[in-house]
């Protein structure tokens, strides 16, 4: 059994937009490769007037336009894009990246970066606890703090706050930090993730434990800047997706 009993498999012609300079439109442009596959996924699994799809079909959903990179201030809960998907070990190990937010700029009022920091993640909605790593799963907690150990040691989830070489974990953790490439699968190092913050999720196909494909995973994060002067002053004259506003042209009343 492997992801392809429960998924389609589509091709890497994604992994091309993803690298070099210029990659946050890029992204914007291709994110939703990943929706189309959830939405394969679904009718895949729907009981009456389901296709049956070929294994060994390989099917490629067309980038769509309408998916947007976020902006975070403050603290937020995002879902993240799919932007990339690698299937390896006979197709038993799936890798993902998911794309969660863009970076921002200096602050205005102490001229320090801004700097995003992930807090916890949620798999369908119940908080994953790491083994001491910092990125391999051992349970989720329910909101009823129940505990469930179906995705422990299947499920691995590496965290970049700033492109590739900038990989953090939880606030409760501490790693042995990697580049994007050496994890991501076919990736080299011109995959550069400039100004985002993205994960990489491998998941190990277990029938048992019901971990057969994509889950829902929100991501809490926090962003440094949240001042609403700061926060004002760095949309309106970001020139990557804010306003583009030049700085002289803005005026304290």
């Amino acid at each position: 059994m492997s992801f392809l009993d429960d998924i389609v498999g589509y091709g890497k012609a994604a992994i091309g937009l993803v690298s070099g300079s210029g990659i946050g439109p890029t992204l914007a442009r291709t994110a939703l490769i990943g929706f189309g596959l959830n939405q394969i996924t679904k009718s895949i699994n729907r009981s009456n007037n389901a296709a049956t799809v070929d294994k060994g079909v390989r099917l490629q959903i067309d980038p769509s336009t309408d998916t947007k990179i976020p902006v975070v201030y403050g603290e937020t809960y995002l879902g993240g894009n799919i932007t990339d998907a690698q299937l390896t070990n006979s197709n038993k190990t799936m890798y993902y990246v998911l794309t969660i937010c863009e970076t921002t700029g200096v602050k205005l009022s102490d001229s320090a970066a801004s700097e995003i920091s992930f807090l916890d993640i949620y798999w369908n909605d119940e908080k994953i606890i790491f083994q001491t790593d910092g990125i391999t799963a051992d349970y989720t907690i329910d909101r009823n703090g129940t505990l469930n150990y179906k995705i422990k040691g299947l499920v691995k989830i590496y965290l970049y706050k700033n492109g590739s070489s900038s990989q953090v974990a939880t606030s409760l953790y501490s790693i042995t930090a990697a580049n994007a490439w050496t994890i991501m699968p076919e990736w080299t190092s011109a995959h550069t993730m400039n100004n985002l913050a993205f994960a990489i999720v491998k998941i190990d196909y277990n029938k048992e434990k019901e971990v057969t494909g994509l889950p829902k995973l929100d991501f809490h994060i926090s962003n440094s800047m949240s001042q609403p002067g700061d926060v004002l002053y760095d949309y309106m004259t970001n020139t990557r997706y804010g306003a583009g506003i030049d700085p002289t042209e803005i005026y304290a009343s």
